[in-house]
């Protein structure tokens, strides 16, 4: 679960404090560690209920469920979680491909449907602590009934296509959001053809995420300079 905190327009304040993996867009070494041309599936096992409106606490006829999340990590420190599906842009409606046909559909064109989902989803940046990367991420508030939500997760190196998530909890930390550890199963990794660019995302605009007021600057500039070159 996220702290959570409904709004839309902007990332309350208390949130944004807790955000202390500030982005300098500087190369960050971690390709000397593991692999990153390509994504990371983690697997979960989850408990479900069989009926809507369950009686809560009440898991004699719970069931176990297999989630996977996929994520990757670019060598500037950005990080994105929880790639989805790719939409169609006519039917509006998941097209059922791989994670690396979507993502190469993400990379070609980014201006479909699912690349602008893509870069909508958790992004964030990390930072090296020996064989451990730390991992801080949002999700912004698509609407006044959804809510923003910030995320730290340690994943340990165990060799150049293989992580652990050994800590993972809210921010800020609370009472109810002391780190604990995810899953046991390892995190693998996967090669794609085509890896999506991370400028496109939703997060870069914001000036809070970068360390440097400067650098936010110098992106903003160009990003509006590419704008006009494709008018």
């Amino acid at each position: 679960m996220l702290t959570i905190m409904p709004a839309c327009g902007s990332i309350p304040k208390y949130l944004k404090n807790s955000f202390t993996y500030c982005f300098d867009d500087k190369y960050t070494g971690l390709d000397k560690l593991i692999n990153i041309n390509g994504y990371y599936r983690e697997m979960s096992l989850i408990e479900r209920s069989p009926t809507v409106g369950g009686f809560l606490g009440d898991k004699s006829n719970y069931y176990v469920d297999t989630v996977f999340h996929y994520f990757m990590f670019y060598d500037n420190g950005i990080f994105v979680y929880n790639i989805r599906d790719v939409y169609n842009d006519d039917t509006k409606k998941p097209v059922k491909k791989d994670v690396s046909s979507f993502l190469k559909d993400f990379a070609e064109n980014s201006e479909s449907l699912g690349a602008k989902q893509f870069y909508m989803n958790f992004w964030g940046s990390y930072i090296i602590c020996g064989d451990t990367i730390k991992v801080q991420s949002v999700y912004k508030a698509m609407s006044f009934n959804d809510s923003w939500g910030v995320r730290e997760d340690w994943y340990l190196i165990i060799d150049r296509n293989t992580l652990l998530c050994i800590n993972s909890f809210n921010l800020p930390i609370t009472n109810h959001s002391q780190p604990k550890k995810r899953t046991q199963y390892p995190i693998t990794f996967h090669p794609i053809p085509a890896k999506p660019q991370p400028y496109y995302s939703w997060i870069l605009k914001e000036k809070w995420f970068w360390r440097y007021e400067r650098d936010w600057n110098v992106f903003m500039n160009s990003l509006e300079k590419s704008k006009r070159k494709k008018k």
